[in-house]
């Protein structure tokens, strides 16, 4: 197979960790990135931090600071938030040559917008597997389970396939789903309650582990957003996820707060909400409108995501 051309579109921690792995893995990697974020990755390169081992590496890519318009690449990857996204597609849209465009960022809405602009054959859905934060010019970054894609339709194409090469390659499990769009319906349910949950703490996931009422209403929460999305036919993806449904409530908030307790969830969970709290408003704003839809009242889940607007003062200081 011929070496495959990827543009990573968007330099944060997600953006800048996978062109590194990727580049290293002899992928030819190209990287959109602006301002002084340009400056830094010019001066030098990706520099990333292992969040465990605090192994320091500096990977050097092409940088470009707008869309390449009239370039082709394999795929696009879009690594942005939700707020970005809307001005995001006039550019993305400007390069005709890409067959293939990989949109990593959370939604609830659905791939429409998407499709809309870039047509329904060039739009692919995935989801990340890592997190981290930025201090400076370094990117501090953990990996945690397998990275999700699919194809709108549900195909398991030779396209996505080759995708999945290279970020295997790079060090990244890849596993397919054939419902993207219900996946990241429901991975949104779960990011809006933790999100307001850890809000409603201070941005303490350790002060919240050790509320055990407030992971129970946190729970509670979830389960009312869960009860939103298949009421509107959404089917819970990925698979794994209807274990829920068959284990008693005391025993996932046993797990929830020994998940909520670790290091992990520190720099995979609270270091997004602390940087993403627009995305998550937006995203809290979305679901909303699907709440309407679905004619289903969500009174736990309400008061938890209530906290992810900074004007709610926090519930949980000790």
């Amino acid at each position: 197979m011929n070496q495959q051309k990827f543009l990573f579109f968007g330099a944060g921690v997600l953006g800048s960790l996978y062109a590194a792995r990727l580049q290293e893995a002899g992928t030819d990697v190209t990287l959109v990135a602006r301002g002084t974020r340009y400056a830094d990755l010019k001066k030098h390169g990706i520099v990333l931090e292992d969040f465990k081992t605090k192994k320091q590496t500096s990977t050097k890519v092409r940088l470009v600071d707008r869309m390449p318009e009239e370039e082709y690449f394999d795929v696009c990857v879009v690594l942005i938030q939700k707020t970005q996204l809307r001005d995001a597609l006039p550019a993305l849209a400007k390069n005709p040559h890409i067959p293939s465009f990989l949109f990593m960022h959370n939604d609830s809405e659905g791939p429409q917008s998407m499709i809309d602009a870039l047509g329904h054959e060039k739009v692919l859905l995935g989801h990340v597997n890592a997190g981290g934060e930025r201090d400076g010019h370094i990117v501090r970054y953990m990996v945690a389970e397998k990275m999700t894609m699919g194809e709108p339709n549900g195909e398991i194409s030779e396209r996505l396939q080759q995708i999945a090469s290279a970020f295997k390659a790079g060090g990244f499990p890849v596993v397919f789903s054939r419902n993207m769009d219900s996946w990241k319906r429901y991975h949104v349910a779960i990011a809006l309650t933790l999100s307001g949950a850890i809000y409603m703490a201070g941005l303490c996931n350790y002060r919240l582990a050790r509320n055990r009422d407030a992971v129970r209403k946190c729970w509670q929460g979830m389960q009312e957003a869960f009860q939103v999305l298949r009421t509107l036919g959404f089917p819970m993806e990925p698979a794994k996820l209807r274990w829920s449904t068959y284990i008693p409530d005391f025993m996932v908030v046993f797990l929830l707060q020994r998940v909520l307790g670790t290091e992990l969830f520190d720099i995979g969970g609270v270091r997004h909400a602390r940087n993403a709290r627009s995305e998550m408003m937006q995203l809290k704003e979305e679901f909303r409108v699907l709440k309407e839809k679905a004619g289903i009242k969500t009174p736990v889940l309400d008061e938890v995501v209530k906290y992810i607007d900074p004007a709610v003062p926090p519930a949980i200081t000790d």
